[in-house]
């Protein structure tokens, strides 16, 4: 008889493997644009801990949505009802693990046989709840997914510069790769929580009585802590998968006809679990199964399929049932995650419940609520509780619920005190952007054109209306904001200036802004933008005082201690000046705080500042003196690695955040400095040492 393809008879499974693994390839390698695809978008295991986190929070961890938790609900209520599908039809790290297999074998490399009545199996599977237990209980009290730290999809998928532990990401690459090599399935089998979980999913009876348990000793309010529960949920799942190890609550099984078997021990052989079929009878209700079906496809007597009983022979619908079923589910959760969000926090504050003293608390009968949309700086938990924090400082509002993935928040309010064009008053940073640096000695003054717009809540869409402006016309020098309703807006131009409000209106509606990319592909970024009017009055204003506002906030470092030590000996200071537009720019100016941190190390720097120079040009200056030399502070920024100082008992070794490709310019600091703004710090020191020089005259 002629021998079965494993892969040609169970090509479903095949296609579905090997197909999301070659997307994810295409995708998080880049060779497919996705702006929103994050390695952890459609983990089930990132939804569980985000369920878990938002049970015992009442928020959501990281950048989670109801996308993440609806697709953890979706595989929990599979496992149930029809088994461990996602391992053996979406895992990524499970579809690995099966080629490790094949190339072991191409290799002709024998394995270690891992059986079930080896005291040193059911050992080693105590590592996934140990692991499972950790996991959940970080992220819950963490509020941050830290499976991260140790998953070896998320450390590949990000080419290991995502938020991982590179020790534990390392080791858990190793594992999968040389684990497999040595032993079928290592990781599935002994190191991965979601094994842990769902194979405790399978004895979902079980389950439900230990959380009915945990619930009812809550009601009695006797003060159980959450991870109690977690805890004996893992120690139940290792047990019952050790000792019992034979679910018997699921709707379908891999079934095994013994009429028709002959028992020639292939289907054994080929099971990448090594579920021992013989020791069945019917369905194979083996914790370990997980109904990938590689059983059936070797059997030549096709004594084997999935299905609700085995007195039916395989067809070709149960070939392809298991497919049917991974495919309906996961369209199944999308849809629900896309429809249905779960705020990421829900919180109130300053509201009195039954049982509380109403001393200074508000009745919540008397609260409102308004939903405030286009908030782009809510887009994870962290941004979400910064949010929360502005929120608490404005008189009359009481809580909050944010969703990320919309950007949007559902706000309490007491009407007495507050309304919501007050709270979007309250909650709006202005904000300015600088699309052309005009000369100033040949433009002595810019003209200022006020525009009012609408859909632009964020401090954010000020730089998307000025970079639409910068991609339009190189006489529009900058834009600012000011809250209104409608917000103000205005528009910094050259005196020549003379476009139409039609064309300004039609620059603000542009639905998208799109952006060339450097290997040429567009990014668009949708806007949503609407113009309202312009108004009659038109301004002008000095350049020198448009390129002082549009500079904006200054960053700086001193050590008043080492200053008044030098000023005190009499020591001669200078500074280091590196002159660049790009020290306005965000991505710059949020590392400037390392630069300061590695050279405040060192003795004889005394203070690191942005300001405008003479020539009005964004600069970054280091101000020293004895023994701190131009040459060393320049060696020291030009290093591979930084040292910073986190706290006293934690310094580190970080990539340089920062490239200095010429050394920065050297001068005297005039002795009468004293620092007051940073962003006029060197105009303010020469005026200083001018006057001073002045009145000793």
């Amino acid at each position: 008889m002629r021998r079965k393809s494993v892969i040609k008879e169970n090509w479903p499974r095949y296609i579905l493997q090997w197909g999301v693994l070659a997307a994810l390839v295409l995708f998080l390698g880049g060779f497919i644009q996705s702006e929103n695809l994050d390695p952890e978008t459609y983990c089930p295991m990132g939804g569980l801990q985000a369920g878990t986190t938002y049970i015992v929070r009442g928020s959501l961890p990281c950048s989670m949505s109801s996308v993440q938790i609806v697709m953890g609900l979706v595989m929990a209520m599979a496992v149930m009802l029809f088994g461990k599908l996602f391992c053996s039809y979406l895992c990524p790290v499970g579809t690995v693990e099966d080629l490790i297999k094949k190339l072991r074998k191409l290799c002709h490399l024998k394995s270690i046989p891992a059986s079930r009545h080896n005291p040193l199996d059911k050992f080693l599977r105590i590592i996934k709840y140990l692991l499972l237990f950790w996991i959940f209980y970080s992220t819950a009290t963490a509020s941050e997914l830290w499976c991260k730290n140790l998953d070896p999809y998320y450390a590949v998928a990000t080419g290991f510069k995502g938020e991982i532990t590179l020790w534990m990401s390392i080791t858990s690459v190793v594992l999968v790769v040389l684990g497999g090599l040595l032993v079928d399935n290592f990781w599935c089998r002994y190191i991965c929580p979601l094994g842990a979980a769902v194979n405790t999913f399978k004895f979902w009876f079980w389950c439900f009585v230990l959380a009915g348990a945990y619930y009812l000793l809550t009601l009695l309010e006797t003060g159980i802590p959450w991870w109690v529960f977690l805890a004996l949920f893992c120690v139940m799942g290792y047990f019952m998968e050790i000792l019992s190890k034979r679910p018997k609550l699921q709707l379908i099984y891999m079934q095994r006809d013994t009429m028709r078997c002959n028992h020639c021990g292939a289907c054994e052989k080929t099971c990448p679990m090594h579920v021992n079929i013989a020791d069945y009878r019917g369905r194979i209700a083996d914790v370990d199964c997980t109904l990938c079906g590689d059983c059936a496809a070797i059997c030549q007597r096709d004594a084997l399929h999935v299905g609700l009983t085995s007195r039916v022979r395989k067809t070709g619908f149960s070939v392809i049932l298991p497919a049917i079923l991974v495919v309906c589910l996961g369209v199944g959760a999308y849809y629900a995650g896309q429809k249905y969000e779960i705020p990421t926090i829900s919180e109130t504050w300053g509201i009195y419940s039954a049982d509380s003293l109403h001393t200074q608390l508000v009745n919540p009968s008397s609260l409102e609520t308004c939903t405030l949309e286009g908030l782009k700086q809510i887009h994870c938990y962290g941004s979400s509780k910064a949010f929360m924090g502005k929120l608490q400082n404005i008189p009359g509002v009481h809580g909050v619920k944010t969703y990320v993935r919309t950007h949007r928040a559902t706000i309490t309010y007491n009407p007495a005190k507050t309304s919501p064009e007050k709270i979007q008053e309250e909650i709006y940073v202005p904000s300015h952007f600088k699309c052309v640096t005009p000369d100033y000695k040949e433009v002595p003054v810019v003209k200022v054109i006020t525009i009012r717009t609408e859909n632009m809540p964020a401090s954010s869409d000020v730089n998307m209306l000025g970079l639409q402006f910068k991609q339009a016309d190189s006489l529009v020098y900058g834009v600012d904001s000011q809250w209104d309703c409608p917000l103000v807006v205005r528009m910094y131009v050259d005196p020549a200036f003379d476009r139409s409000e039609a064309w300004i209106k039609e620059i603000v509606e542009k639905p998208t802004y799109d952006f060339v990319r450097a290997d040429g592909t567009i990014k668009s970024t949708e806007l949503g933008f609407k113009y309202v009017r312009m108004e009659k009055q038109v301004d002008t204003v000095a350049t020198t005082a448009f390129l002082q506002a549009m500079f904006g906030k200054s960053f700086e470092w001193k050590s008043q201690k080492r200053i008044d030590k030098a000023d005190s000996l009499k020591l001669s200071q200078y500074y280091l000046e590196w002159a660049d537009e790009s020290f306005t720019k965000p991505v710059i100016t949020r590392n400037l705080p390392f630069v300061s941190n590695t050279l405040s190390a060192h003795e004889g720097v005394l203070a690191v500042y942005t300001c405008l120079n003479e020539e009005y040009v964004p600069s970054l200056r280091v101000r020293y003196c004895n023994p701190m030399t131009a040459d060393e502070i320049y060696s020291l920024l030009t290093l591979p690695e930084w040292t910073i100082t986190y706290a006293a008992d934690d310094i580190r070794q970080v990539p340089a955040k920062l490239q200095f490709k010429k050394q920065g310019t050297r001068h005297v600091f005039p002795t009468s400095y004293t620092p007051e703004d940073g962003a006029s710090a060197g105009k303010n020191a020469v005026k200083k040492a001018a006057a001073t020089k002045k009145a000793k005259k």
